[in-house]
């Protein structure tokens, strides 16, 4: 090993050790506040709240200067009719400084993505095909992805709408975008998610998007279909027990929890004791966002404790992970866009 790789891997070991150090509420709290600081009166204080858990998440330095540019950039580049000019830029924004891409560049190949949306007859308009298309280039290391990619995604979609006709639609391409790049058979795919969706419904969990969300996420753990929704059902109980509701609004962050692989009780205990520290903090998220924030948290602690390992499989599993936790707070951001919108129309 050569003087330089050793160097390398020190200064790796050293961040990971800082980072380890530092408490990870605390950590989350110092970006958000020094986002905060600075916002303008238009931003959404939740918006930024997202924006500080993708950049706590990382070596990112929190500063708004650096968020404001990238968002400023990313509404410039794809116009005023997309949902990039609308808050969910924010979240995008940094997403691309957590991962060291070029906004312009991003936005242009994000536009072809969604330019092939359109040629294999998936819509392309709104937040949801946007975060779709993101999230394909994201997995292509920024680039445009293969035509093939896109067909896949076509077909996972297609697929989905045999089990659940009234259910699947556009707010279903993130996830599909998801497995699109990964190896397994299209039909496997689809039978594990209804194992899924069905082991939940029979222990009682409500039927509908949320669930069905759920069944597309916990397909991606090492777990089978059976022992996901066990391990789900057991999350849930733990997080109850601990004086955690879990509604529909919630199945998402139990799903996630999870994914973390960490010990029911532990990532339950975390969760909790992390949702009331956020609460105790001014200006106090809602309950709902706190345990969001918190859950988070809990899923960018064990991806970090995943990257101190030298494994293949971890380190997809890793890649896994930070995805999905990106693809959430997105999408978090673009339900708090979507319902401003209709409630100033409401009122106008």
């Amino acid at each position: 090993m050569g003087r330089n790789e050793r160097v390398r891997q020190n200064v790796g070991m050293n961040n990971r050790m800082r980072r380890h150090a530092v408490d990870p509420v605390e950590r989350y709290l110092e970006v958000f506040d020094e986002l905060r600081r600075g916002k303008r009166w238009s931003t959404d204080t939740n918006i930024l709240r997202f924006c500080a858990l993708t950049l706590a998440a990382s070596d990112v330095v929190g500063s708004l200067d650096g968020l404001e540019a990238a968002a400023k950039t990313l509404a410039s580049e794809a116009g005023g009719f997309s949902p990039l000019s609308s808050s969910v830029r924010y979240a995008v924004a940094a997403i691309l400084l957590r991962r060291g891409l070029d906004p312009a560049t991003t936005v242009r190949q994000v536009r072809e993505t969604l330019t092939a949306f359109k040629a294999h007859k998936l819509q392309k308009g709104g937040a949801h095909p946007l975060m779709a298309a993101l999230l394909l280039v994201l997995d292509a290391d920024g680039n445009v992805p293969s035509d093939a990619t896109v067909a896949r995604l076509k077909e996972i979609v297609v697929r989905w709408k045999k089990d659940h006709f009234f259910l699947t639609g556009v707010d279903d391409y993130p996830m599909a975008a998801m497995h699109a790049t990964r190896a397994v058979g299209i039909e496997e795919l689809a039978l594990e998610v209804e194992q899924v969706y069905q082991g939940l419904r029979a222990a009682k969990y409500s039927s509908g998007n949320p669930l069905q969300t759920v069944s597309h996420l916990l397909v991606l753990s090492d777990l089978g279909p059976h022992e996901a929704a066990q391990a789900f059902d057991r999350m849930a109980h733990a997080l109850k027990t601990g004086g955690q509701r879990v509604w529909q609004g919630q199945y998402d962050e139990v799903a996630l929890l999870v994914l973390s692989g960490a010990r029911v009780d532990d990532a339950a205990a975390r969760a909790i004791a992390y949702r009331d520290r956020l609460r105790a903090v001014k200006p106090r998220p809602s309950a709902e966002i706190a345990f969001s924030i918190a859950t988070g948290v809990v899923l960018a602690e064990q991806a970090e404790a995943l990257g101190g390992l030298d494994d293949a499989q971890t380190a997809s599993n890793l890649r896994s992970v930070q995805s999905i936790l990106e693809a959430q707070q997105a999408a978090i951001v673009a339900c708090m866009v979507v319902s401003s919108a209709a409630t100033t129309a409401a009122s106008s």
